[in-house]
């Protein structure tokens, strides 16, 4: 879509009105014509500059020829005289100018990160750590008609600013890093275009919060496949036109969590207490343990399961390079569902700590790949059991829990976890949804 904009001026023109355009074209400013390509329906006139191109359509469509143009890098401006813009510093002696919302989208998130930052206790100058570091990625997750701006434009700003002026495709350090663009195709709202200038309003984020945990909805949205197409977003409790005995299908996604993830993590830490002889004192008032430890047993995994588990990592990097999010929360479904598959067939068996061994794997496996989607729960996760903040670094990802475990630890083959008290859960419905 970026070459589109950087191709040359072209117009195109139906085969069928070729004879028109042939008895026209000795009219027509310098041109370069094209036949159609195999399979296409229009033939090609490519032009020097815009303005040639421009006439050009002027003169065919006087007579009445139809025709379509392409994209190309047309002139765009930073300054107007829009009254509510930013104000403009003064150029060429042009005073009252303003700079218009979109240039100004492009430094919005800069600001917003100073801010950020300065509202953490943090110098607002740091925000150079995450915008020039040769060590940092932006990525900017965009609708598809901006590719214009943040596409084009930005980039051709972005080198303009370097030191020196001097455009170059990727910066160095200190100086702004060109950004990675996620584009999206539109989320439609109940299967019309919504926003805040359409008829049709989008709901507000507090609306939405009042149905369902950012968890839900963070997956939900993750697996529209927005990358591929539009897609309505039909939250049931916002749909006037809902069965009111159907489903919710924000809550699909929802339902992996709050059900078959949140039951596999829960299985893992309550069959560790059985084994060490937990035993909560009051499982209504969830009192304290009786003192008891509860221990991770550590040592060789099932060959099958860690083949299984390096599979799906490999397919999940590749997805996530390619921006392919959908697709991750299809390969995670199929993943958290046969970790879950597992311990049902295997939870009677004889051998317990070996089925702990794995099933703590699996789960550690589970709770890696899911934490950039869905934070709360996994580090709630990570939390109990007892790991530090290198759990969520990839360097370790085809590493067992040894890894994050002392000499000590792993010369006695156990990991102390914390205790999990009845009715807690990793994943929680939101209480609108009990019945």
């Amino acid at each position: 879509t970026i070459n589109e904009f950087l191709s040359a001026p072209v117009i195109y023109v139906k085969n069928e009105l070729r004879d028109e355009y042939e008895a026209l074209k000795e009219g027509l400013p310098l041109h370069t014509f094209r036949e159609a390509e195999k399979g296409k329906a229009s033939f090609e006139l490519e032009f020097e500059t815009i303005d040639l191109r421009d006439k050009a359509r002027d003169i065919l469509s006087k007579q009445g020829i139809r025709l379509r143009t392409g994209k190309a890098l047309v002139p765009f401006r930073l300054t107007g005289n829009i009254t509510w813009g930013v104000p403009a510093p003064v150029l060429e002696g042009e005073e009252g100018l303003t700079v218009w919302c979109w240039p100004e989208s492009l430094w919005a998130p800069i600001s917003f990160s100073a801010a950020c930052l300065a509202g953490q206790g943090h110098r607002a100058e740091e925000w150079r750590d995450w915008w020039c570091s040769d060590e940092a990625e932006v990525y900017q997750f965009i609708g598809q008609d901006n590719i214009y701006f943040y596409g084009v434009a930005q980039p051709a700003i972005w080198s303009a600013m370097q030191t020196g002026h001097e455009p170059r495709v990727q910066a160095g350090t200190g100086e702004l890093k060109q950004t990675t663009l996620v584009a999206n195709h539109h989320v439609l709202f109940l299967n019309k275009k919504a926003s805040s200038s359409s008829e049709v309003k989008p709901p507000m984020a507090a609306e939405l919060l009042a149905f369902y945990t950012p968890e839900q909805l963070r997956a939900h949205f993750l697996a529209l496949g927005l990358g591929l197409k539009s897609v309505s977003f039909q939250p049931k409790p916002l749909d006037p036109g809902a069965n009111p005995k159907g489903g919710d299908p924000v809550l699909k996604e929802g339902a992996l969590l709050t059900n078959v993830f949140n039951r596999f993590a829960r299985s893992c830490f309550y069959s560790a207490q059985r084994a060490n002889g937990v035993v909560v004192a009051n499982a209504k008032t969830g009192e304290e343990a009786n003192g008891a430890q509860s221990y991770m047993p550590l040592g060789q995994i099932d060959p099958e399961l860690i083949k299984a588990a390096e599979e799906t990592i490999l397919e999940y990097e590749r997805l996530m390079y390619t921006f392919e999010l959908h697709s991750i929360m299809a390969l995670m479904d199929r993943y958290i569902r046969t970790a879950n598959t597992y311990w049902n067939e295997h939870k009677d068996d004889e051998d317990q700590e070996a089925l702990l061994r794995n099933a703590f794997y699996l789960l550690r496996v589970c709770a890696v790949l899911m934490h950039p989607i869905v934070p709360i729960g996994t580090e709630m996760i990570r939390e109990y059991l007892g790991f530090g903040e290198d759990f969520w670094e990839w360097r370790h990802i085809f590493s067992g829990n040894e890894e994050f475990c002392s000499d000590e630890e792993n010369d006695l083959g156990r990991h102390a976890v914390k205790t999990l008290l009845p009715r807690i859960d990793f994943f929680e419905k939101h209480p609108s949804q009990f019945d």
